[in-house]
């Protein structure tokens, strides 16, 4: 039997990956979590996937689009993450302001290569990805919405664009020095639940800012 050509294997090994597409995606992530951004290459995912060098680019015309495509798919995923967390923490605006927080940073803890992504500096021009844009936005407007429902009840003495700034700094800031590592040795475990229990620890003290009236917080 003659053997096939190396272009008709090719064909047959993406045939058989099923949806490539998603495979590429889901290798690019594992690649991601186990080193970083700058270790990610179309060649090496490739390589991991089993697939032709030159197959991902039937999906992906560069790094830059396959890391747009993971980034989408974590700020989708965040999304709905808080949302869920808004739904359960019930009508108090206060109450969900904090589920969004505590979401935010547990979600970074579970998906440190989605994180990574997101806010790597490797990956800071979206411009060409209007789809990913629009992802981009969806938890800042579930943040900002919420702030102004607290600022209507007049319980928030700063702007709510400011408000949701310094809150997103913050919670931003936890996230990362975990997912990064300093804050781990600090708390004295690698266990997730040591920074999720600090963050709901912490992102109640926003409280402060949310008093109308300064001797409010003082008593």
């Amino acid at each position: 039997m003659p053997r096939a050509s190396p272009k008709r294997t090719a064909r047959k090994r993406n045939y058989h990956h099923g949806d490539l597409h998603r495979a590429l995606v889901s290798t690019a992530l594992e690649l991601v979590e186990a080193n970083d951004v700058s270790a990610l290459t179309l060649r090496e995912v490739a390589r991991r996937a089993g697939v032709t060098h030159g197959a991902p680019y039937h999906h992906f015309r560069n790094k830059a689009a396959l890391l747009a495509a993971l980034a989408e798919e974590g700020y989708r995923a965040l999304y709905t993450e808080q949302l869920q967390a808004v739904a359960k923490a019930g009508p108090d605006p206060i109450a969900r302001l904090h589920a969004i927080g505590i979401a935010y940073v547990r979600f970074a803890v579970q998906h440190p290569g989605h994180f990574r992504v997101m806010f790597g500096t490797d990956t800071a021009d979206w411009s060409d990805y209007p789809s990913l844009l629009e992802a981009v936005q969806l938890p800042l407007v579930l943040l900002t919405s919420t702030a102004e429902e607290i600022k209507r009840s007049k319980r928030l003495s700063l702007k709510p664009s400011d408000f949701v700034l310094s809150s997103w700094a913050m919670v931003h800031g936890l996230a990362t020095l975990w997912v990064d590592g300093p804050l781990r040795p600090i708390l004295g475990s690698t266990d997730a639940s040591a920074i999720e229990e600090l963050a709901a620890r912490i992102i109640p003290f926003w409280t402060v800012v949310l008093q109308p009236d300064a001797k409010q917080v003082a008593k």
